[in-house]
């Protein structure tokens, strides 16, 4: 599995919606100024997730993005099977697209790319960005704690 940059992006923007859940809707501006996505790019991308039903958005003033369901019923994996396509190294292993290979009957390398794809669609399927949103507040409290004990008071 390789991660596009549309994937990646789809993953941080779904993560900044899953940090301001109770807050409403979100603009597309504050998501890319948190997250450091073009706006350009990310339109397209919060576009795409809407259509495919992650996504909610509202019109007006106190409008923009939302997430349709609850961030602990949203997995990593699906989002990026929107984005990127199967989770598998190789196509001759996809579930969702699995290609004949003329050697798949034969191959030694099958099986290894066969446990590749089950363990990384395992740990993106049992992760959700309701987990990804409580590490980021972990990671950033630590940080400002870290932040203000290692500052000199002298």
């Amino acid at each position: 599995m390789r991660l596009s940059t549309k994937g990646e992006y789809a993953s941080r923007a779904m993560l900044e919606l899953s940090l301001h859940y109770a807050d409403g809707p979100m603009h597309i501006r504050d998501i890319s100024a948190a997250q450091d996505i073009p706006e350009r790019f990310l339109e397209q991308i919060l576009l795409l997730l809407k259509r495919t039903g992650y996504l909610r958005s509202k019109k007006g003033p106190n409008g923009g993005y939302y997430l349709a369901k609850a961030p602990s019923r949203i997995s990593v994996a699906e989002v990026i099977r929107v984005m990127d396509g199967p989770l598998a190294p190789i196509d001759c292993v996809s579930v969702t697209a699995h290609e004949v290979c003329p050697r798949e009957r034969v191959c030694g390398l099958k099986g290894l790319w066969k446990e590749t794809r089950d363990a990384i669609a395992r740990i993106l399927e049992r992760t959700t960005f309701e987990d990804l949103a409580e590490r980021t507040r972990a990671a950033q409290k630590m940080d400002s704690g870290e932040t203000e004990g290692n500052r000199r008071t002298d």
